[in-house]
């Protein structure tokens, strides 16, 4: 499976790197990543991850490097920039406001909104997972014109009903809600109703 994770300059910058370290335990996965500047910046200053560059994110990481690549944001003749090239699914983690009106007007100001573009065209799975609160009436409206268009959107809110005990278990399960989305099997969180036989709970 060959899937495109693009990261914009919107706060949560954790789920974008909780995601590409899971996908990277994937042995299935082909790994296709693009971080926006202010996405760099948000990682520096949302997490202990320094990076001078997107492309130093494969070392920070120690990812997979067969299976791993990274693309300068403005390379708008990178591959997965064309419908011929086959991405199986698109996920933008974080998604900013900006990157939401941008792509539900059609422009493609990066490689992000081209790809995601792309995505939307070919018909093919678009995750759009956005951190924004409060939304405006111009958010909930770009939202709705991108899942009317076909793209998932999934918020960046975590449940509580498995017991979290750290901000990771809260990443972990947004995580495990867009592995839902793109069906790959997972054991991330607690799910609802585990625990329960015959309709008892196990104590």
């Amino acid at each position: 499976m060959k899937i495109f994770l693009g990261i914009t300059g919107a706060s949560g910058a954790l789920y974008g790197l909780k995601l590409i370290n899971e996908l990277n335990k994937k042995r299935d996965v082909e790994l296709h990543i693009s971080i926006t500047q202010d996405g760099v910046t948000n990682i520096n200053l949302e997490t202990d991850l320094k990076l001078n560059t997107p492309f130093e994110i494969v070392e920070k990481l120690s990812l997979n490097i067969n299976k791993t690549f990274v693309y300068d944001v403005r390379d708008f003749a990178a591959r997965p920039s064309s419908g011929s090239f086959k991405i199986d699914k698109y996920i933008i983690c974080p998604a900013s406001m900006g990157f939401v009106g941008r792509v539900s007007a059609g422009v493609s100001s990066n490689l992000l909104e081209r790809v995601s573009d792309v995505a939307l065209k070919e018909n093919r799975d678009l995750v759009v997972v956005f951190r924004e609160a409060p939304l405006n009436q111009i958010h909930l409206e770009n939202l709705l014109k991108l899942s009317r268009a076909g793209a998932k959107i999934i918020p960046a809110a975590p449940a509580f009903y498995h017991k979290p005990n750290s901000i990771e278990d809260l990443v972990l399960f947004v995580v495990g809600k867009i592995f839902d989305i793109i069906d790959i099997e997972h054991e991330l969180f607690q799910r609802w109703g585990a625990g329960y036989e015959n309709g008892m709970q196990k104590m």
